[in-house]
């Protein structure tokens, strides 16, 4: 019949387990300076007590992959970059949203000022700024807006992907953290 032994290092910090019957394999097993003991670990979570004086130890997680650590940090720079993509952009004729919604009503009005300058046409929209101020926009103005969104988003990608190789590139949790979530973004809107 197979035993569960814990397999402990020299400070008798608990490696692994091991389940055998076999002494030899047993002692193959054990680490370098390290011990085994019977156990029976049905005793409380988060802890193995031994068979031997009843003695209790913490089971000590293995650390995180570095890859999963690394993961969990790019979905902050993803939801930071989301943010920075939607806080608005200078433009032109002012600040202007830049939230989903607002960048598809700027290129629905952009297309529309294209298209009445390739007709040979005027083209006028009265537009709400991110202060709630109403700005004429003609052609050239419109089109200066989109562009001005276009690359406002371009440039949040662009930061998020120099943050995503960073963190690729980190050998250890503190590269990982050394790559800053919240700053470096374009266009930050002015604080009150």
């Amino acid at each position: 019949m197979n035993n569960r032994f814990a397999l402990l290092d020299a400070d008798r910090v608990l490696i692994g387990y091991l389940m055998t019957s076999d002494q030899t394999q047993l002692a193959a097993n054990t680490p370098a300076n390290g011990s085994t003991v019977r156990t029976d670990d049905f005793s409380e979570p988060g802890t193995v007590r031994y068979d031997l004086a009843n003695r209790i130890v913490p089971i000590v997680p293995p650390p995180e992959p570095l890859s999963t650590y690394a993961g969990k940090r790019w979905t902050l720079v993803k939801a930071a970059r989301d943010q920075a993509e939607w806080w608005g952009c200078s433009t032109p004729l002012g600040r202007a949203d830049t939230d989903p919604e607002s960048q598809r009503k700027v290129s629905g009005a952009v297309q529309l000022a294209m298209i009445a300058q390739a007709a040979g046409q005027s083209f006028a929209i009265d537009w709400t700024m991110q202060d709630n101020s109403t700005v004429a926009h003609d052609a050239s103005a419109m089109i200066a807006m989109g562009v001005a969104v276009g690359q406002h988003v371009a440039a949040c990608h662009e930061v998020a992907l120099a943050k995503r190789v960073a963190l690729e590139a980190a050998a250890d949790a503190a590269g990982v953290d050394a790559v800053d979530v919240e700053g470096g973004w374009p266009d930050a809107p002015p604080t009150s």
